[in-house]
């Protein structure tokens, strides 16, 4: 793998664009790489996924929250501190920032059909909503306190409260609440499935949570309950097989729950305190904040395929497969 050839117009960039603009070198995306930001670090790491190797450490000129890839080799990104979202372009190899809303962004949600992003606002408990066409906000909505997560489904935006422990629910255009309803208390992930939301989290204070909770996305009653291990705090599922996945950080472990049924069919561990999982067709990666490592895991086995060394503190990730 290679540095991006387009990376070395940055610094032409950099003058032409103003002072809000880096430059970013990059890996070039003819080979599948996933991207991982550090907790409190201006560091973004490359991992090549073919050779389960780190290819490359770089400055990222902001300590990121979340990242979402839009596309066409842009990704759009939080952090926490700073009053911009950011747009990685890694072909042209820069940052910026390209819209200035308030600090306390933190969650990030990309609806592909419209090109927009949903945006949370943990400071001023907004949902914001911006255009990627155009890169203007075009719509916020008041939630209740401290938005920390999103899903997209049935025509409808699901935002999760963490401090009130609750899901509201409103249009895709963000134009109206439409419901909401209480989950357990310290909420921390959501998966949509069909007319069931499945939402994980720490529990009561001096307790440890080891429950997932299917909520019906119509009346908010609790229509199914999964026992797994200690604080489930994310998922991930798609349409590839019938199972989706839990991530547990309080006792390392992966679970591989049946759609259908709700039962617990597999469980793996995987490395110190994990707090992201995304996964492709044939593998699932996960970041270990505390062991300073991304686990990969056969999605088919479901067997630890390789457990490779990163630079300290990896958190979110997002996968590249655009040659594909």
């Amino acid at each position: 793998m290679k540095l991006n050839v387009f990376a070395i117009f940055g610094f032409i960039l950099l003058i032409l664009c103003g002072c809000n603009t880096e430059r970013f070198p990059s890996p070039d995306l003819t080979d599948p790489v996933l991207m991982v930001s550090h907790v409190n670090q201006e560091k973004m790491s490359f991992v090549d996924i073919v050779q389960s190797t780190e290819v490359i450490t770089e400055n990222s000129h902001y300590p990121i929250t979340e990242m979402v890839s839009i596309g066409n080799g842009q990704i759009v990104a939080t952090s926490q501190q700073e009053d911009s979202l950011l747009l990685y372009d890694l072909e042209k190899g820069t940052v910026s920032e390209f819209l200035e809303i308030n600090e306390g962004l933190t969650g990030l949600t990309y609806n592909a059909v419209t090109n927009r992003i949903f945006v949370t606002d943990s400071i001023n408990n907004k949902v914001h909503l911006v255009d990627m066409n155009t890169k203007e906000l075009i719509q916020s909505i008041e939630v209740n306190s401290f938005p920390t997560d999103m899903k997209l489904g049935n025509d409808e935006v699901y935002i999760l409260g963490g401090e009130t422990n609750e899901v509201t629910v409103t249009d895709l255009g963000l134009r109206n609440t439409l419901r909401s309803f209480p989950v357990l208390e310290r909420p921390a992930g959501m998966y949509l499935d069909g007319n069931k939301l499945w939402v994980g989290g720490h529990g009561s204070v001096g307790e440890l949570n080891k429950q997932i909770f299917a909520y019906d996305i119509q009346t908010g009653e609790i229509v199914e309950e999964v026992e797994v291990g200690q604080m489930p705090i994310d998922f991930f599922g798609d349409q590839h097989e019938p199972y989706f996945y839990v991530l547990c950080h309080g006792d390392n472990q992966l679970y591989k729950v049946n759609k259908e049924t709700g039962v617990v069919e597999a469980t793996l561990s995987v490395g110190q305190n994990p707090n992201f999982v995304t996964g492709n067709e044939s593998e699932l990666y996960v970041t270990n904040l505390d062991g300073d490592s991304l686990s990969i895991i056969n999605r088919e086995s479901f067997e630890l395929k390789q457990e490779i060394a990163i630079t300290t503190s990896p958190y979110s990730i997002v996968l590249l497969e655009e040659s594909k």
